[in-house]
């Protein structure tokens, strides 16, 4: 039997696509991936142009600020010369800035006169060329000086503009050509590179134009201070805002780049709304890491580059300098040295926390307490095992000097003698860390299969055998996992040093963390501890890297 076949030479019925025309056809609609393929190209040239203005916004703001700051002291030079000329106070001002100063009497103390004079002339608003003069003698003001900024002629980057605006008009040319054209699944990586490019070159052009406007402002006060033949009282930093421009351009720049990785996923809408819903759920989380965790690394590396006192507001750009100090400094690495024979409780804490493993897997009430009691000290306070600790060992009333001298042994000096204090400080960190990695030893026990055990019984495999051959591969990157962060943890020390020895006695116990905090907000030299920070985070980088090394080696031989 034959299967019926299509009936020809009837009237064809027209499709959705014919009867809808070529409004129908995919992609042309207000809301189709064309329109949004185009609606991303120009959100991207927005987000650079954007960051343009921010960056070229920024650099002006500062410079104006600058400027206010010269005037405030050259009015502050025409108090002083105020106070010095006396009576010829005036003329000295009208010498020294011309028509730019005005110099207004204050009030005279006391009560108002009786007469119907001409009142007092009132003390102007406190702004920011305005400075009080004081007569010899006097407390209250004889006279408030008023400057007027000059004429500056640095007012605007002229040339960072120009870049700004050929970059956006290649950008916004490029978001045009691509709203006419179909959506393409792959990264825009020209468009990427013109953004970044664009808004690099508008970033060093702006400072380098601050730079220069700066340094002239420098120089304009420097000179009015010669001519005046007084010093300003508060001097301000006249250094380029280079860390806001970075961090504005840099935003910028990736804001362009996110949303121009979004341009391929036009041509398929639901594989856009997947990723910005993903992104959605990751924003805040990014947002955090962005403000309290990079910002503060990179805000660190640009005070390791510079001379940063808190007490003083000028930070004179040094380079390298506070490493090649670091390089020689004796004290820093003594504590390079305490940290790492610190570090060497990790092998003996990992070997404790495997034998209590092994030891409390079962699950009897009484292992479930003695597991309980091991995993205690891990979420407890630092600073309250510190304190305890440090009852327990004091020379003089302490409990186990006690117990020793009633066993008839001798008070050791637990905490104040150079050869023992970091050796009791590496002991409790071991009583400290060894529940936790005795639970994480468990979880990886747990996933070891109990078949291997059993084949290995039936061929005779002793426990030492099965320790060996089963036990040990089986926690391979438990172990690597642990050895790892516990040594990031050890190079990290800092609660139990603070409180029991204070990095004594004669710095025995003075480990890397301890050192910065004292640099910092003892001596309050914070390039230098930014750039310790810096060297201890690349001695844990390099650590960490070993460890890696060392297990793809092992894996691959394996």
């Amino acid at each position: 039997m034959r299967a019926p076949g299509p009936v020809t030479g009837g009237p064809s019925r027209p499709g959705p696509a014919r009867v809808a025309g070529n409004r129908s056809q995919p992609g042309r609609g207000p809301h189709g991936p064309r329109a949004t393929h185009g609606r991303l190209a120009a959100l991207a040239a927005a987000a650079t142009a954007a960051g343009a203005v921010l960056v070229l916004a920024l650099a002006a703001r500062h410079v104006s600020r600058a400027h206010i700051e010269v005037t405030r002291d050259e009015a502050r030079m025409a108090a002083a010369l105020w106070e010095a000329a006396g009576s010829d106070g005036a003329a000295a001002i009208r010498a020294f800035l011309g028509d730019r100063a005005t110099i207004l009497p204050a009030s005279p103390p006391g009560p108002a006169p009786a007469t119907e004079a001409a009142p007092p002339t009132e003390a102007p608003p406190l702004t920011a060329t305005t400075a009080p003069a004081y007569a010899a003698g006097t407390l209250d003001p004889a006279a408030w000086i008023t400057v007027a900024p000059r004429e500056r002629s640095r007012t605007w980057p002229t040339r960072a503009t120009i870049i700004a605006l050929l970059g956006v008009l290649a950008m916004a040319g490029w978001a045009a050509r691509m709203a006419r054209s179909a959506p393409r699944e792959r990264y825009p990586r020209g468009a990427a590179s013109v953004a970044a490019a664009v808004l690099a070159a508008v970033t060093v052009a702006a400072h380098g134009w601050a730079g220069g406007a700066l340094g002239e402002a420098a120089a304009y006060r420097a000179a009015q201070e010669a001519r005046a033949g007084v010093a300003a009282l508060v001097y301000q930093d006249f250094a380029p805002p280079t860390v806001a421009l970075m961090a504005a351009a840099g935003c910028a720049a990736l804001v362009a780049a996110l949303i121009l990785f979004l341009l391929p996923r036009s041509a398929r809408p639901r594989a856009l709304r997947r990723t910005l819903t993903g992104w959605a759920f990751i924003a805040p989380a990014a947002v955090l890491l962005l403000l309290f965790t990079f910002g503060p690394l990179l805000f660190s590396l640009w005070i390791s580059l510079h001379e940063w006192h808190l007490v003083d507001p000028v930070h004179p750009f040094t380079w390298l300098d506070n490493y090649r100090t670091l390089l020689l400094d004796v004290s820093w690495w003594s504590a390079i040295r305490n940290t790492a024979i610190f570090t060497l409780h990790v092998p003996l804490a990992m070997a404790v926390a495997l034998g209590l493993a092994l030891l409390t897997r079962g699950s009897r009430r009484a292992i479930r307490w003695a597991r309980l009691a091991l995993f205690l000290p891990g979420i407890t306070s630092v600073v309250a095992i510190a304190v305890v600790w440090k009852w327990l060992l004091n020379d003089g009333y302490g409990l186990v000097n006690r117990l020793l001298a009633s066993a008839g042994l001798g008070s050791v000096r637990w905490l104040t003698s150079p050869d023992t204090a970091l050796v009791t400080l590496m002991v409790i960190s071991v009583w400290m860390v060894v529940g936790y990695q005795m639970v994480v030893f468990q979880a990886g026990l747990s996933a070891i299969p109990r078949d291997w055990y059993d084949a290995a019984r039936v061929d005779g495999a002793g426990p030492v055998q099965r320790f060996r051959h089963i036990t040990l591969p089986g926690l391979r990157h438990t172990l690597f996992f642990v050895l790892v962060t516990s040594v990031i943890g050890s190079f990290q020390v800092f609660g139990l040093i603070y409180v029991m020895t204070e990095g004594g006695p004669l710095g025995a116990t003075d480990v890397a963390v301890y050192h910065i905090y004292r640099e910092a907000w003892e001596f309050l030299r914070f390039g230098n501890a930014a750039a310790m920070s810096w060297m201890l985070f690349a001695v844990v980088f390099a650590a960490t890297w070993l460890h890696f090394r060392l297990l793809e080696g092992r894996t691959a031989h394996a």
